[in-house]
C-alpha cells in the first residue's frame, strides 16, 4: 500500500522562504575546489594555469563531485599541451585528487624535464629575392640557433619576421612553400624547415597627390622614395608621418593602388586635406623660478603656396617678458630643413640681473644623418645691470650647433638620450663692442631599471674666452641655481660675486645631476636626486651640491615634478621646486 501525502502552501511568503531554504541547502551541499600546481614557475606556470580546466572552473556555480573528477582527469594532458610550446614535451606529472574539510584539493606535481632543442636549421629563399642581401643577411638574425630550446614562439616569430621583411623589400607575393617544425621527442631534438618563395619584386609607380593650397613641387619633396624604387610599406609609413608632422594637413591618406598594379609596378595615391591657415594658442603656468606665467601665440601656417609660415609668441612671467616673431620657409628637404628669420624683444628682472634685449637673426637648420645642424647669425643689443656694472652692449654673433635626440618616447621616455654641442662668438671689429668665444656641451640620459623605475643622468659644461668680461651681457654669462640647475639654491644665486657681494655671473659653468624615479601608484611616483655644479671664473672653484626628494606625475603633456631640495653645502634650508615638461 502506497500513501501519497500532499501539502499545499497558500502563503507567498512561505513559498519564498522555502525557495531560499532550498538554495541555501544546495549551496552548502556544493563542494568547494582548490588547485595546486607545484614544480613550475614564471611563464610555464602561468600557461599551465591558463589551460587547466580544473583551475578555470574551480569557482563555478553548481560544481558537482562528478564534474570535479572529470575536470581533474583532463589535467595531465592539458599540462603537457601547455608545456609543449616552450619545448617541454616529456614532463613527469604526479596528480592527486584529495578530499578536504572544505571540499576537494586537486594537486599536480610537475617535473618539466629537459626541453627539446633546435637541431637542424634549414631556411631557404627561392624566387626573385633569393639573393637579395637584406633577406640573406636576415636569415642569420632570426634567432633560430642549434642547441637553444625549441620554443614555438621563437619559431613563429622567425617565420613571421622573414616574411614581413620580404614584404617590406617589395616582394608582395612572398609565401612559404614549406614551413615545418619537426619534433623528435625521443631524440630531444627539433628540426626547422622554412622555404620562402619571394615571388617577383614590386616597385613604386607614379605618385598622385590630391591636395589644395600648396605648390606640387613642395609636396613632392616630402617623398622618401621615387617612382622606380623597390616597393616598401615602411617608406609609405614614413611618407604618412612626414606629411602629418608638417602641420599643413588635417587629414593624410597614403593609399597604394595594388589593384591597379601593372608589370609589378604599384601606383600610389595621396589624399590631403589642408588645415586651417590660422592657429591660436594660450596657456597658463607656474614655476618656482619664474612665478606665474602665461603664453599667447598666433601662427599663420600657409602664407603662400610655397609653405612659408609666420609665428608670433608673447610670453609673460613675474621675472621675464618675451615677444618673438619668426618667419620660416622650408628648404630642399622640408621634413628636416628650414630657414628661419627671427625678431625678438625680452625684459628680465631678478634679484641678480636687470636686462633688456633686442635681437634679429637668421638660422638654417638641416639634418646631418641622425644629427641636426643649426647655423645662425644674430645681431643683439642688450642693456643690462649686474652688480655694480651698468652697460649697453651690441654684438654680431655667428654660431653653429649640433643636437641629437633618441628616445622611445619624447615626452616620458623609458630609455633615451639628448646630446647638444654649441659654439658661438663675436669679434670687436665686426659690429661688436666685445670679442668672445663660447662653447657648450649638454647631455642627458634616461635609463630604465625594470618596468617601474628610471635613472635620469645630466651633465653640462660651458666655457667663455673673453678679455672684455665687463662688456659680456648678462644673457651670455653663466649662473647656477634654480629649477633647471642646482636644486636647493635660488634662481641665479650661484656664481662669482663683485665687491658689493652681488652675483655677477661667470665665464665657466659645470653641472651634473643623478636622479632616481620609481612609479608607485598609477601615473604617480617618487624621486631621489643629487645635483652639483657652479658658475665660476677660475677652474678649481668648489662645486655646490643640492639634494632632495620629489613627487612625480606622468601627465599627458609631460612629467610634472614637485621637488623638495636642500642646499647641502650651505645653510641646508629647504626649497620647493616645481617644473613641467618633457624629459628630453
Amino acid at each position: 500500500m502506497n500513501a501519497v501525502i500532499s501539502v499545499w502552501v497558500r502563503s507567498p511568503a512561505l513559498w519564498v522562504l522555502g525557495l531560499m531554504l532550498c538554495v541555501s541547502v544546495a549551496a552548502a551541499a556544493a563542494p568547494s575546489l582548490r588547485v595546486e600546481v607545484e614544480g613550475l614557475e614564471g611563464e610555464l606556470r602561468d600557461n599551465v594555469l591558463a589551460l587547466l580546466t580544473v583551475q578555470r572552473e574551480h569557482t563555478a556555480e553548481g560544481l558537482s563531485e562528478a564534474r570535479i573528477r572529470r575536470y581533474f582527469q583532463r589535467g595531465p594532458d592539458e599540462i603537457r599541451e601547455a608545456l609543449a610550446p616552450f619545448g617541454y614535451y616529456s614532463p613527469h606529472i604526479d596528480s592527486a585528487l584529495e578530499p578536504t574539510r572544505e571540499g576537494w584539493l586537486a594537486r599536480f606535481r610537475v617535473t618539466p624535464g629537459e626541453p627539446v632543442r633546435f637541431n637542424r636549421i634549414d631556411v631557404r629563399l627561392t624566387g626573385a629575392g633569393s639573393d637579395t642581401p637584406e633577406l640573406v643577411d636576415a636569415i642569420a638574425r632570426l634567432g633560430l640557433r642549434p642547441g637553444e630550446p625549441a620554443r614555438d614562439a621563437v619559431y613563429e616569430q622567425a617565420k613571421g619576421e622573414l616574411q614581413r621583411l620580404a614584404l617590406d623589400q617589395g616582394y608582395l607575393e612572398a609565401v612559404y612553400r614549406r614551413h615545418e617544425l619537426r619534433v623528435d621527442v625521443a631524440a630531444g631534438t627539433a628540426d626547422v624547415h622554412l622555404e620562402l618563395d619571394t615571388g617577383p619584386r614590386f616597385h613604386f609607380g607614379a605618385v598622385e597627390f590630391e591636395y589644395a593650397g600648396l605648390d606640387p613641387g613642395l609636396v613632392r619633396r616630402y617623398l622618401p622614395f621615387q617612382p622606380g624604387d623597390p616597393y616598401s610599406n615602411r617608406r609609405l609609413l614614413e611618407l604618412q608621418r612626414a606629411l602629418e608632422d608638417s602641420d599643413y594637413f588635417a587629414r593624410v591618406e597614403v593609399l597604394p593602388q595594388r589593384a591597379q598594379a601593372q608589370d609589378d609596378v604599384v601606383p600610389v595615391k595621396v589624399e590631403l586635406e589642408p588645415r586651417k591657415r590660422h592657429k591660436y594658442t594660450a596657456g597658463l603656468g607656474y614655476g618656482t623660478d619664474t612665478g606665474a606665467r602665461g603664453l599667447l601665440g598666433w601662427e599663420h601656417r600657409r602664407i603662400n603656396r610655397y609653405g612659408h609660415r609666420l609665428k608670433a609668441d608673447l610670453r609673460l612671467s613675474e621675472i621675464r617678458q618675451d615677444l618673438t616673431a619668426n618667419y620660416s620657409l622650408p628648404l630642399a628637404d622640408p621634413r628636416t630643413d628650414r630657414l628661419d628669420f627671427t625678431a625678438a624683444m625680452s625684459q628680465e628682472k631678478t634679484d641678480v640681473i636687470d636686462s633688456s634685449q633686442q635681437k634679429i637673426g637668421v638660422a638654417r637648420g638641416v639634418a646631418r644623418g641622425s644629427w641636426r645642424e643649426v647655423v645662425s647669425l644674430s645681431y643683439e643689443r642688450e642693456d643690462y645691470q649686474v652688480g655694480l656694472t651698468d652697460e649697453t652692449t651690441r654684438l654680431l654673433v655667428p654660431g653653429i650647433g649640433y643636437s641629437q635626440v633618441r628616445a622611445d618616447n619624447r615626452l616620458i621616455p623609458s630609455r633615451g638620450r639628448r646630446l647638444q654641442y654649441d659654439l658661438r662668438g663675436a669679434a670687436q671689429p665686426l659690429l661688436s663692442d666685445a670679442s668672445f668665444v663660447q662653447g657648450e656641451v649638454k647631455a642627458k640620459w634616461v635609463v630604465s631599471r625594470g618596468e617601474h623605475s628610471r635613472w635620469l643622468l645630466r651633465a653640462e659644461a660651458g666655457s667663455t674666452w673673453t678679455e672684455d668680461f665687463e662688456l659680456l651681457p648678462a644673457s651670455r654669462r653663466y649662473f647656477a641655481g634654480g629649477d633647471q640647475s642646482v636644486r636647493g639654491y635660488g634662481y641665479q644665486k650661484l656664481g662669482p660675486r663683485d665687491a658689493s657681494g652681488e652675483v655677477i655671473g661667470g665665464r665657466h659653468f659645470v653641472f651634473g645631476s643623478i636622479e632616481y624615479e620609481r612609479r608607485v601608484v598609477g601615473n604617480w611616483g617618487v624621486a631621489l636626486f643629487v645635483d652639483s655644479g657652479n658658475a665660476f671664473n677660475d677652474f678649481g672653484t668648489n662645486l655646490e651640491t643640492g639634494a632632495g626628494i620629489g613627487l612625480r606625475w606622468a601627465s599627458p603633456i609631460g612629467m610634472v615634478r614637485f621637488d623638495l631640495a636642500s642646499a647641502v653645502s650651505e645653510d641646508r634650508s629647504l626649497r620647493l621646486h616645481f617644473t613641467l615638461g618633457p624629459d628630453l
